[in-house]
């Protein structure tokens, strides 16, 4: 069939076979002159390339960060009443506790207020790279609330807190590892200390009562009242 149709082919087959095998043809095919690539700057001309982080709240899309920000100050003078962890937050501090964070984070989370989301908003608008959840939701309220970050927050309560205490060095470790999971969770619970390696590692609760004998409770209560103060 392909003689047939390609017959000249066929006839001259040995001679393009010769052809093709030939060491001068083959170097022609690779090293042929090729064309000069250049390559053209347009001094007057100018790129701008623009990126921007864009959010979703409250049924509305595309939401500039000041706009995101705006839509949450909003939902939380709204929901004030209505979310027992935020009521907590701006007018019962000495209730905050691990259950309100949660529910916090939770109810936010689901309204599109995500605890990232937020950050990245607050990144851009006031340059702070990184703000904690109670400075949010504080300052949503508030403007003249401080954006603090989870270690300056921490810092200020266990300051607070440890004032005027005279702390032996087992309590001063264990305020340390205290602020460790604080910056992370804003609030110590005793099942934190019953299950979180950072304490069982070190006895635990068992432990924790032991160092802070007769006032543990009253030292947890203190540490969450001043996180969320």
């Amino acid at each position: 069939m392909m003689a047939k149709a390609f017959p000249e082919i066929f006839e001259s087959f040995t001679s393009i076979m010769d052809l093709l095998r030939d060491p001068q043809f083959q170097d022609m095919l690779e090293n042929y002159e090729r064309a000069k690539r250049t390559f053209l700057v347009g001094y007057e001309i100018r790129d701008d390339v623009h990126s921007e982080i864009l959010f979703e709240a409250g049924g509305k899309y595309g939401l500039k960060p000041e706009d995101y920000l705006v839509a949450f100050a909003e939902f939380v003078k709204q929901k004030e009443k209505e979310i027992e962890a935020i009521s907590i937050l701006l007018n019962r501090p000495g209730s905050w506790n691990t259950k309100a964070l949660n529910e916090l984070r939770k109810t936010l989370r689901e309204n599109y207020f995500g605890e990232e989301d937020l950050r990245k908003a607050h990144r851009v608008v006031y340059h702070k790279e990184v703000v904690d959840i109670i400075s949010m939701v504080k300052h949503a309220v508030k403007e003249t609330e401080p954006l603090l970050s989870p270690s300056e927050r921490v810092d200020q309560a266990i300051r607070i807190v440890t004032q005027g205490k005279h702390l032996n060095h087992e309590q001063n470790q264990w305020i340390e590892y205290i602020k460790e999971h604080l910056k992370q969770n804003m609030t110590l619970g005793e099942d934190d200390l019953r299950e979180l390696p950072i304490f069982t590692d070190r006895g635990g609760l068992s432990k924790f009562k032991k160092v802070f004998a007769g006032n543990y409770q009253e030292l947890i209560l203190e540490i969450n009242s001043s996180i969320a103060a």
